[in-house]
């Protein structure tokens, strides 16, 4: 049972996009007994009046809106407790849609963040809450204004410092030109305000250790830092109903096509890989940057570029491993997923997962090909091996439930509101 004191503090959660993170981390906390609200761009209400004219399109358009708009709701959020300010994150979805990349992108995401933010700050002046929780890139003005106002200022650090992200990022450049244009830039005000958010708030949740170190190395005292891993759906992501065929080694990867997930580092490997019986790499996601960079993998690899969220699961049901080398992440949700669904996960730790190495599958070094072709070498040659880590794979993944999730945030808040701050 929920503590009756959570239902007298009221919590405002705030981000400007789309976010299934921020969507289970409000959903939880309501469904924990707290007074908490969403403040965000666009949040599909699949009862409202939006879904009402959604019903009445021609059967083929409305299969490709719902898919969209699918993307932006969760059953656990209470829709009486959502705010949304959707100005600033049609802008951004214009300029994605339009191609817009690289830094020109990073400053439309900089001016909707920082729209959203200002207009938070308003809020939290107006309608003063005991926290306020925000997202990094987006959380410097509420939590300014949080302060004004005696609020608990909560930073939810999704991914790792943005300095270390950058430094990366000019290290791939020189490494592995092709792929330099898939890395991300940002302009210096957007460095500046990251900065002052870590300083400006009270407490910094983080998904993994990766995160943790990549903050501390930076100066953010320790003591700020809780790390509080995601969770999945497992009911939704669960092992196929039949075995998976011992004779086929189909390889798979989801998530944008860049260098900053380690994509250059896979193909090379694949390519090395080639002459392995049964062997099949699928590439989920929107290509990043040149398709020059692609070129030479062609017949490598079977891409699909996009497929909804809603309709993801039945991929890792169809794969035998997910291979994600990222080279910079907070704790990536494919690697969850992966696991409910009983699939070994070859990664790295910079990918913040949850994968024990040797146990749920395997964690390599980054950028190391030779490493990567060697555990996948050993998967393929020994598939009891393979069978035992699908079977770890999910028994880890039910530890890492959504509902644990949101017990273990409403636990860490507690804790932070009973210390002065």
């Amino acid at each position: 049972m929920a503590d009756p004191r959570r239902g007298q503090t009221r919590v405002f959660v705030h981000h400007p996009g789309s976010n299934h993170l921020a969507y289970n981390l409000v959903g939880g906390l309501q469904a924990e007994g707290y007074d908490a609200w969403f403040d965000t761009g666009f949040f599909y209400d699949p009862h409202g009046k939006l879904a009402r004219l959604v019903a009445m399109l021609p059967a083929a358009l409305q299969l490709q809106v719902s898919r969209e708009l699918k993307r932006r709701t969760n059953a656990l959020v209470d829709t009486r407790r959502v705010r949304q300010f959707p100005l600033p994150e049609l802008g951004y979805v214009a300029a994605a849609r339009a191609g817009l990349g690289g830094e020109h992108l990073a400053r439309v995401i900089g001016w909707r963040n920082e729209l959203m933010d200002r207009h938070e700050a308003r809020r939290v002046r107006h309608e003063p809450p005991h926290v306020v929780i925000g997202h990094d890139g987006s959380a410097l003005h509420a939590a300014r204004a949080g302060q004004g106002v005696g609020a608990l200022r909560v930073l939810n650090q999704v991914i790792g410092h943005l300095e270390h992200g950058l430094e990366l990022a000019r290290e791939e450049a020189l490494r592995a030109p092709l792929f330099a244009e898939s890395m991300p830039s940002s302009p210096d005000w957007i460095v500046q305000r990251h900065r002052a958010e870590l300083v400006e708030t009270d407490a910094i949740l983080v998904p993994s250790t990766y995160v943790r170190e990549t903050l501390i190395a930076r100066g953010v005292p320790a003591a700020k830092i809780a790390v509080i891993p995601y969770g999945v759906d497992v009911e939704r992501f669960r092992p196929p109903a039949t075995p998976r065929p011992r004779d086929r080694f189909r390889l798979l990867f989801v998530g944008h096509l860049s260098q900053r997930k380690g994509v250059g580092y896979l193909l090379e490997a694949a390519k090395r890989l080639r002459h392995l019986s049964g062997l099949e790499l699928v590439l989920v996601g929107r290509k990043v940057g040149a398709d020059a960079a692609f070129a030479p993998y062609g017949d490598l690899f079977r891409y699909v570029p996009h497929v909804p969220f809603h309709e993801v699961h039945a991929l890792f049901q169809d794969a035998d491993i997910l291979v994600y080398p990222s080279l910079h992440e907070g704790s990536a949700f494919v690697t969850y997923e992966a696991l409910a669904s009983g699939l070994p996960v070859v990664t790295t730790d910079n990918a913040g997962s949850v994968v024990r190495d040797g146990v749920e599958g395997f964690i390599v070094p980054i950028r190391d090909v030779d490493a990567l072709v060697d555990r996948l070498e050993r998967l393929h040659r020994e598939p009891d091996l393979r069978a035992a880590m699908s079977d770890a794979a999910r028994a880890r993944a039910l530890d890492f439930t959504w509902a644990a999730y949101r017990r273990r945030i409403a636990a860490q808040l507690d804790s932070w509101l009973l210390t002065p701050h």
